[in-house]
């Protein structure tokens, strides 16, 4: 699988979509969406990327880098960029997993996200509790 292939393929899978699913979403053949998740697909079009980029809430950009047609660019994922005071890929992977799970469950009840940001809250205060008693 190519890194362009892994990249739409894990964006997919977040909004738990099938490549059929993104295929019509996008009106993109599902063999086209296959071959480019195998990487049998080596040059897709910009114009087909962009399209798959639109469906899956993705910058144009970001994808356009992936598939080799920014070159230049440096290979900073998105979420580094949005987000430059994450340091470890770990922190990187923690983030896209909740921007993910928002991304998936956009119809929520608004009280979920005041939850959602009282746990947090929670987890980080556990957290600085923990490293001051270390």
């Amino acid at each position: 699988m190519s890194k362009l292939g892994e990249y739409i393929t894990e964006r997919r899978n977040a909004k738990g979509w099938s490549k059929r699913e993104l295929a019509m979403k996008s009106d993109v053949s599902h063999a086209e969406v296959h071959r480019i998740e195998n990487g049998e697909r080596q040059n897709p079009s910009p114009i087909l990327l962009n399209k798959i980029a639109a469906t899956l809430g993705v910058p144009q950009e970001e994808i356009m880098r992936i598939a080799g047609y920014a070159a230049g660019v440096e290979d900073v994922p998105m979420i580094a960029k949005v987000f430059p005071d994450l340091k470890t890929e770990k922190q990187q992977q923690t983030v896209q997993k909740i921007v993910d799970g928002i991304a998936r469950n956009t119809d929520l009840d608004e009280s979920i996200y005041d939850d959602l940001v009282r746990q947090m809250e929670m987890v980080l205060d556990y957290a600085e509790k923990k490293r001051n008693n270390s």
